[in-house]
């Protein structure tokens, strides 16, 4: 059915077995009599996809200067928008002044002169041809001048041009499911992958690798593309081959460990201070591990690639001790047990300077939770990851024991990145820990050591 717009003034028709949108002006116009009408015309021709707009100029187009700068800073670039890539003037008159604004749209338009409407009809119906001849051989043998005629485009389109004549061929076709809707998408795409160059560019470059010496089968281009878009892969193999060993080891030297302590933070880290101290204490085999990873991240640090899944790792060394900076610890609430229990026999076990230099930190399994969220969120996932808070426990437990004195922490290995936050360590009781006396052990020693160095 076609589509109609009267006024006094205009008559402006979509023609839909002809692909035209088609204005009639019936006298001069000026002001709103010009320019409803024709913003119709524009809204007409981006709702059907529409390759060309039609104006049957019956007398002089006679505009004031208002109109025409309308024309040039607000008409013609809605127009564009709308997707017309052919303007026709049907004048039977011969008159200059659609010879003049021929000239000025020349260079935005494939811009046509026509005696009547059958002779515009004409003028977009070779472009309407061209997908019989384009798909009798599956656009194999289409050239990209051929393309570009089938998408009603000159042959020196720019890129731009193509881009948005695509999409306004395409967007009728985007989203349906019947059969004749997909091929139409699939034609205009191939003939996108023409026009564009796309098409000849990989054709070339199959060649070319073609020629290539193979290594192991595959072209030296293959392996190059290979390694660029799968680096990260490649680099998460290597961090789960290199955390499979240190199970394995945790596994198969098990018996020939002492004890296992887990460090993670924002930081530095160097076990040596640390391992010795447990030595010095008759822990002869123990093992300090640190995974490096940066939460909460409000400073604006590149993230540290598998940190996370380090920390993971390391707790399958089944560790006593898990040692935190003072930041990071509510992000990993539930690999901790309630600490209360041994707490009085950790403070029987240091020194008096010691004990003035700690506090016990708590924490509940609902804050834990908010703190999972707030992190979310800053990451940008949507509110359909978020737990609701009041679902879990609001009883706190206790969390671990922190020494208050940063100084402390960087005796025994640490060498923070926060920039605005001084670190401390929080030690606490691993879930995975097996023996009590050994985790009141290992905290005792290492908060003892820290004030004796």
């Amino acid at each position: 059915m076609n589509e109609v717009f009267d006024s006094q003034q205009m008559n402006v028709e979509y023609r839909k077995d002809d692909g035209i949108v088609l204005v009639v002006l019936k006298g001069k116009v000026l002001r709103d009599e010009f320019r409803t009408p024709m913003m119709h015309a524009a809204d007409m021709v981006l709702r059907h996809s529409c390759k060309a707009l039609a104006v049957d100029i019956c007398e002089d187009l006679d505009l004031d200067e208002i109109d025409v700068n309308w024309c040039k800073k607000v008409y013609l670039p809605n127009l564009k928008e709308s997707g017309v890539e052919t303007l026709i003037f049907i004048d039977g008159n011969n008159q200059a002044s659609v010879r003049k604004y021929k000239e000025f749209l020349d260079d935005k338009f494939k811009t046509v002169i026509c005696k009547d409407y059958e002779e515009a009809k004409l003028a977009v119906k070779p472009s309407d041809e061209a997908p019989e001849t384009a798909e009798e051989d599956g656009f194999a043998s289409m050239t990209r001048d051929e393309a570009l005629k089938y998408m009603g485009l000159e042959k020196d389109a720019d890129v731009k041009e193509i881009e948005d004549r695509f999409w306004q061929m395409s967007k009728k076709y985007r989203g349906k499911d019947d059969p004749e809707s997909k091929k139409m998408e699939d034609e205009i795409s191939a003939i996108y992958d023409i026009a564009s160059g796309r098409r000849d560019r990989r054709l070339e470059e199959e060649k070319r690798e073609a020629s290539e010496s193979k290594v192991f089968g595959y072209s030296k281009t293959w392996w190059k593309n290979f390694f660029h878009y799968n680096w990260k892969n490649i680099i998460l193999g290597i961090v789960l081959a290199v955390s499979v060993t240190l199970v394995a080891i945790g596994i198969v030297k098990g018996s020939g460990t002492d004890c296992s302590v887990v460090v993670y933070g924002n930081m530095f880290f160097d076990n040596t201070t640390m391992r010795e101290a447990l030595m010095a204490n008759g822990l002869k085999k123990p093992y300090v591990g640190f995974a490096d990873l940066v939460v909460p991240n409000n400073e604006g640090f590149a993230q540290v690639e598998y940190g996370t899944e380090t920390l993971n790792a390391l707790f399958y060394t089944n560790p006593d001790v898990m040692i935190s900076d003072s930041r990071s610890y509510p992000y990993f609430f539930m690999t901790y047990k309630d600490l209360t229990p041994l707490y009085d026999r950790i403070m029987a076990g240091l020194s008096e300077e010691a004990k003035a230099g700690v506090k016990p930190v708590y924490m509940s399994e609902r804050d834990s939770v908010i703190c999972q969220n707030e992190q979310l969120m800053k990451t940008g996932l949507g509110d359909e990851e978020l737990a609701d808070p009041s679902m879990y426990p609001n009883d706190p437990i206790m969390i671990g024991i922190e020494v208050t004195d940063p100084a402390l922490a960087a005796k025994l290995g640490a060498d923070p990145k926060w920039k605005s936050h001084e670190t401390t360590f929080v030690y606490g009781w691993c879930t995975n820990s097996k023996d009590e006396e050994q985790t009141i052990l290992i905290i005792t020693t290492l908060i003892n050591a820290a004030y004796e160095l």
